[in-house]
C-alpha cells in the first residue's frame, strides 16, 4: 500500500482545485485532494484507492455536515474508477470547528497509471443557519415522555417522533426480541443463500441478535426516540442545555430507533433539536479535479 499525505505537493504538481460558483449568493467552496491511499499491490479483495477531499472556503463556517456524490472518475488510460456498488452517501458531521472529513473510494486504476485524469461530482454542505426551518426545537422535552411529539414544524417536514422513557423501553425488550426472532426465521433461507452456508448464516444471525441486545441495554439518562421519516430529511437529533449542545457518551441507531446516551441526568428545561435537511439548508457545489497524481 502506498500513501501520500502532502496535499500541498499535489497542488504544486498540477492538481487543479476547483472553485465552485454555485447558485447561492456569495457561495465559496474549494475542493482539492488530500491524502491518497493506493492499494493496487495488496490483492483484489483489498485493492482500490481511497482519496481524502479537502474542503476550504467561507461556506464551511456555516457547515454542520457534508457529503459527496461522484459522477465521474477515470485514470489517464480512460479506465472508469467509479465503484461498482453505490457508496454510502450519508452526510458526515463536522468534528469540532474543522471541516467535515470526506473520503471517496474508487476502483483500482490501471497498473501503469500515474495519475487520475478526472474526478468530478458534487459536494453538499448542510448549513442550517441558511434556513430557520432546518432547526426544530422542542422545549422541555423531558416532560413529554411516552407520547408522540406534537410539533407543527415536524409535521410540515413529514417527520413524526415519539419519546420513550427508559423504563417503558426496557419493559418492551422481550417483545422486541420475540419480533426479531420471528423476522429472522422468516428470512432464514435468504440469509443462508446470502451467507453461503448454515454456519455462516448462524454467525450472521448471532451478530444481528448481539447488536439488538446492545440496543436493548439503555441507561436511565438515555434519550430514546422512535422516528418516522419516510423522505429521509432528518440529519440528526441533539439535546440542548443552557450551555449549548450536551455531549453524549455515544449513540445508537437502527431503522427508526435512535438512542442518545448520556452520563448525567437531562435537565428539566433542556430542549430537543432536530436537524432537518431542507432545500435551502443544503448547499450544492459541483467540483472537478484533474490530473491527480498517484503516489
Amino acid at each position: 500500500m502506498r500513501r501520500r499525505t502532502a496535499p500541498q505537493l499535489v497542488l504544486a504538481f498540477g492538481l487543479a482545485p476547483f472553485l465552485v460558483p454555485g447558485a447561492a449568493s456569495g457561495q465559496d467552496l474549494r475542493v482539492s485532494a488530500g491524502t491518497i491511499e493506493d492499494r493496487r499491490t495488496t490483492g483484489k479483495f483489498f485493492g482500490g484507492l481511497e482519496i481524502e477531499l479537502k474542503l476550504t472556503g467561507d461556506d464551511l463556517a456555516d457547515a454542520r455536515a457534508a457529503r459527496v456524490k461522484l459522477t465521474k472518475a477515470q485514470d489517464e488510460s480512460g479506465r472508469d474508477l467509479l465503484p461498482a456498488k453505490k457508496p454510502d452517501e450519508d452526510f458526515q458531521k463536522s468534528s469540532g470547528r474543522g471541516a467535515p472529513d470526506l473520503k471517496i473510494s474508487l476502483k483500482n486504476p490501471a497498473r501503469g497509471a500515474s495519475a487520475i485524469q478526472e474526478i468530478s461530482g458534487e459536494v453538499q454542505l448542510f448549513a442550517p443557519s441558511r434556513d430557520p426551518a432546518a432547526l426544530i426545537l422542542i422545549d422541555r422535552f423531558v416532560s413529554r415522555m411516552d407520547k408522540p411529539i406534537d410539533s407543527s414544524a415536524l409535521k410540515s417536514q413529514q417527520i413524526s417522533a415519539r419519546l420513550v422513557s427508559p423504563k417503558v423501553y426496557r419493559a418492551q425488550a422481550k417483545k422486541r426480541e420475540a419480533d426479531l426472532d420471528a423476522e429472522m426465521q422468516k428470512h432464514k433461507e435468504e440469509m443462508k443463500k446470502e451467507a453461503g452456508d448454515d454456519k455462516a448464516a448462524e454467525a450472521l444471525m448471532a451478530l444481528v441478535k448481539g447488536f439488538a441486545g446492545m440496543m436493548n441495554d439503555v441507561g436511565d439518562n438515555d434519550v430514546i426516540l422512535q422516528i418516522e421519516d419516510p423522505q429521509g430529511k432528518l440529519l440528526d437529533v441533539e439535546v440542548v442545555g443552557k450551555s449549548g449542545v450536551m455531549d453524549t457518551r455515544g449513540s445508537m441507531s437502527s431503522g427508526g430507533l435512535k438512542i442518545l446516551q448520556y452520563s448525567e441526568k437531562i435537565p428539566a428545561d433542556a430542549k430537543l433539536r432536530f436537524l432537518v435537511k431542507t432545500q435551502n439548508a443544503v448547499l450544492r457545489a459541483p467540483f472537478r479535479l484533474t490530473n491527480v497524481p498517484l503516489p
